[in-house]
């Protein structure tokens, strides 16, 4: 696989980043690990190198991030709008990772849209539709976490990769491959974890802090869905899951919590396709999907649910109630029949 970011596109990120002192990262609405890696990396990055930063996220992220380094600083918008957009307005240039177009920050859309400053943009989304002086793409990435590793050597900023920053990348990596079960088939992305390795990353304590941090109603949230909302429909080699309104009251459910939950459909025998449907409460539905093999889930999420992602594992959004977003995936799975059987 080659990551090969082009001579211009460094030199214009290089002269960004000397030529400015402040700058605003922003990422995806409900950050998971990529987004949080990648945001923390670069940022700590940049504080090494002397620079006023600050990252402004769309709304609140999982409390099993918060032991990553810088987190504690994030300013949620949803909270703090006004700081934030005195923020956007004084800061220099404008950092976007993790998303490959301005709806994915919701209410944070406009504030980055209207800016005047100059942005760059680190991706690894299919179909990137930002507007920017310097952009670095590649949807075969595992992670952007990944691809802010080989900006930071292309730009010889190595040096300032430390312990921080490297905690903050492998995590970005292992949490968007599903811990490297998916979209990690190439040779690049295992010597990136062996570098990052190497800089003494606490490996043990970054998968404790991510994945054996359920809480008792988390426990009881997965167990209750799997028994009452899960379908499994045989003929197609599909299975999905349904988390209602009535499931997150019940469960005290916090952002977060369903956090690996579409991967479990997927160790049925001869399941090749599932999907997670998360309701929430202002009429619109977050569907996650994964497959194995040949089964195209980004293409299906944007046929069907405007959304987009990895070959493998996706996701998408729809506006509706929860019967409807289902009857759509049912719908769209016997369309997709062919390449299901």
């Amino acid at each position: 696989m080659d990551f090969t970011i082009a001579p211009q596109i460094i030199s214009k990120i290089k002269k960004l980043i000397s030529e400015n002192q402040s700058f605003t990262i922003t990422t995806h609405h409900n950050s998971d690990g990529d987004a949080m890696g990648s945001s923390t990396a670069f940022a700590e990055v940049l504080r090494q190198m002397g620079k006023t930063v600050n990252i402004v996220l769309p709304n609140d992220f999982p409390a099993f991030f918060r032991w990553m380094n810088g987190a504690k600083e994030v300013i949620n918008y949803e909270r703090k709008p006004k700081e934030s957009q005195a923020i956007f307005d004084a800061t220099d240039v404008i950092i976007c990772l993790d998303f490959n177009q301005l709806s994915r920050i919701d209410n944070l859309e406009q504030v980055v849209e209207r800016s005047p400053k100059p942005r760059i943009v680190v991706d690894h989304h299919l179909g990137l539709k930002i507007e920017a002086e310097a952009i670095v793409s590649f949807p075969d990435s595992s992670s952007t976490c990944e691809l802010v590793y080989h900006l930071l050597q292309a730009c010889g900023y190595e040096k300032y990769i430390n312990k921080n920053v490297a905690e903050s990348l492998y995590t970005g990596i292992i949490t968007d491959t599903g811990r490297l079960d998916y979209a990690s088939s190439y040779s690049e992305v295992y010597t990136v974890v062996g570098a990052l390795v190497e800089k003494g990353i606490r490996k043990n304590f970054i998968h404790d802090n991510i994945y054996n941090v359920y809480t008792y109603n988390r426990m009881r949230l997965q167990a209750a869905v799997l028994h009452e909302n899960m379908n499994f429909l045989p003929e197609f080699h599909t299975a999905y899951i349904t988390i209602n309104q009535k499931n997150k009251k019940q469960y005290d459910f916090q952002l977060g919590d369903s956090e690996g939950f579409v991967n479990i459909p997927m160790v049925i025998k001869d399941v090749k396709f599932c999907a997670l449907f998360t309701e929430y409460d202002n009429g619109t539905v977050k569907i996650s999907l994964r497959s194995k093999g040949k089964f195209p889930a980004n293409k299906f999420a944007e046929d069907y649910f405007a959304g987009g992602g990895h070959f493998n594992a996706a996701g998408g959004k729809f506006t509706g109630t929860l019967a409807d977003a289902v009857q759509t995936f049912v719908n769209g799975v016997h369309e997709y029949k062919d390449l299901l059987e």
